[in-house]
């Protein structure tokens, strides 16, 4: 994880005059978010998490604040954020806002059949509650890719091998994205590491900062890249069918979702691909990280269409692709 933001005891003690957590006994930094800076507070009054988001407004907080709260009336089993003394829930200083959230006791699961079901079926019940108004349109996805190209307009970047390769992968895929789908709340970054487990139960989904309105779909499909692929990085066929079958028990896909499920699963690892170019070679520019977006890539190249629907007869979209992109991406670099 990259740490944006630090703390030091005296801004933790002031923070947290807020609250009614009364003493920190103990706090430290948490791994594994690429975008956040996380703490975990040990308290007199038990453990919470505090989390520092380093790329989110107020506003977008106040958003992913409201989803939670309308979340907690159907008892969806997450992290919920801990209220101030005057009733607030986000911490704002000149230079970054943050949230104190109930620390759930559970970690990360190791990918079983059965963890994919339970993950399948908190996704599910996730999509039946209907939706607040004014939620976003995914942040990771076609509007802002578009921005993107205007944005490195002129720069090193524009010439970057990645940049043609992702003008041509969304124009191969924008036609299966505006078909008329299913839509509601969208969790938006489904992975492994935003579901959190107590031995073999799930407890929590987590992580709800790219919460949208949007297809059903891109949230399917976002599991099967976040989820089902093991650390060759390959596709995980039993841990994908049993995400699957367990998902449509629950809500039924329709015909037209069955029919675009590869186009959306190509679509997510795209949007996650995008999101770590752009952060690692644009916005933060890190070296080691630099190449991160090419695990998506090899996702998307290597791609063969799940068929576990009998005489689905959907359209499967391959890949298409003439050139391998880590190999141009990786001459580059050597090149540089």
């Amino acid at each position: 994880m990259a740490t944006y933001t630090t703390l030091s005891p005296d801004t933790l003690d002031d923070l947290l005059l807020h609250y009614a957590i009364v003493t920190v006994v103990a706090w430290q930094e948490i791994p594994g978010g690429l975008a956040n800076s996380n703490f975990k507070l040990t308290t007199t009054a038990g453990t919470f998490l505090l989390k520092i988001c380093d790329e989110k407004t107020q506003a977008e907080l106040e958003t992913q604040i409201a989803v939670l709260e309308h979340l907690r009336r159907y008892d969806y089993p997450t992290a919920y954020p801990v209220f101030q003394n005057d009733g607030a829930v986000i911490l704002s200083t000149p230079i970054w806002h943050g949230v104190i959230y109930d620390f759930l006791q559970g970690r990360p699961p190791e990918i079983t059949p059965n963890v994919m079901r339970q993950i399948a079926n908190a996704l599910a019940r996730l999509h039946q509650i209907p939706p607040i108004e004014s939620l976003p349109a995914f942040s990771m996805g076609v509007s802002a890719m578009s921005k993107f190209f205007d944005e490195i307009r002129g720069t090193a970047v524009a010439d970057h091998p990645f940049v043609s390769w992702l003008k041509i992968q969304l124009q191969r895929l924008t036609p299966y994205l505006n078909a008329a789908l299913p839509t509601g709340i969208v969790h938006g970054d489904l992975f492994a590491d935003n579901v959190l487990f107590n031995g073999d139960r799930l407890i929590g989904v987590i992580d709800f900062e790219e919460i949208c309105h949007g297809a059903l779909l891109l949230d399917i499909g976002m599991a099967i890249v976040g989820c089902c692929y093991d650390d060759q990085n390959r596709l995980c066929r039993q841990w994908a069918r049993s995400f699957l079958e367990s998902y449509n028990h629950v809500r039924p896909l329709t015909d037209s979702e069955w029919e675009r499920l590869d186009g959306f699963v190509q679509y997510a690892a795209l949007s996650i691909a995008f999101w770590r170019f752009r952060q690692f070679n644009l916005h933060y520019p890190d070296a080691n990280l630099a190449q991160k977006h090419l695990e998506m890539v090899d996702r998307i190249e290597r791609w063969e269409p799940i068929c576990l629907r009998q005489n689905s007869g959907g359209n499967h979209i391959g890949t298409n692709m003439s050139s391998n992109l880590r190999a141009r991406c990786t001459q580059t670099a050597h090149s540089n």
